[in-house]
């Protein structure tokens, strides 16, 4: 991949969500996990936001990571090339592991063997938790479902016109938090 789907900066992130929110890598860390190229460059300067629905660490640093081949297998079917993923976070209904040579983010969700491409890179991802983050003080001050669901719809649509990944399934992660948020259910 040569290039992210998104850009943001860390300074934007910073904006919505604080300095203690915003994690970044250490390059030589993450260059250890095999990092590289687009992503490695989005861990380490941009960093990822986290907030209590989406508990997120940059790979390297503090953060405890583990590749996917020295988790316990549970149930999960995972292909071969899951010995490059890196577990980085959590959702409300899955754990995230980031693929260091691909940088497409994969989840996987409690009780549920597949292990379900969320994101087509981690610029998606990071963009996802920001733009929602941005539109929900709009949202509060809505009255209605219709409003509030115009307003989530549009970010929707954004995210999906350059990354159809995080809506495929009607019952993803991120089609069934658009859905709460629409009902009022995030303000």
């Amino acid at each position: 991949m040569d290039s992210l789907l998104f850009e943001l900066t860390y300074e934007e992130l910073v904006s919505y969500f604080g300095v203690s929110r915003v994690h970044r890598s250490d390059r030589r860390e993450a260059e250890a996990l095999g990092f590289s190229g687009p992503t490695l460059e989005f861990l380490c300067t941009v960093g990822l936001p986290s907030t209590p629905k989406s508990e997120l660490e940059a790979p390297g640093g503090e953060c405890i990571l583990r590749a996917l081949d020295e988790m316990p297998r549970e149930d999960w079917n995972t292909p071969k090339e899951a010995k490059n993923w890196i577990v980085f976070g959590a959702m409300p209904s899955s754990s995230l592991a980031l693929d260091s040579v691909t940088g497409r983010v994969f989840g996987f969700y409690e009780g549920y063997g597949e292990i379900v491409s969320m994101h087509s890179d981690i610029s998606s991802l990071a963009y996802a938790i920001y733009a929602v983050k941005k539109v929900l003080p709009e949202i509060a001050l809505c009255k209605s479902y219709e409003e509030r669901a115009a307003i989530i719809d549009a970010v929707r649509l954004h995210i999906a016109e350059r990354d159809p990944l995080p809506f495929a399934q009607e019952d993803s992660e991120w089609g069934v938090a658009f859905d709460e948020i629409a009902m009022g259910m995030w303000t």
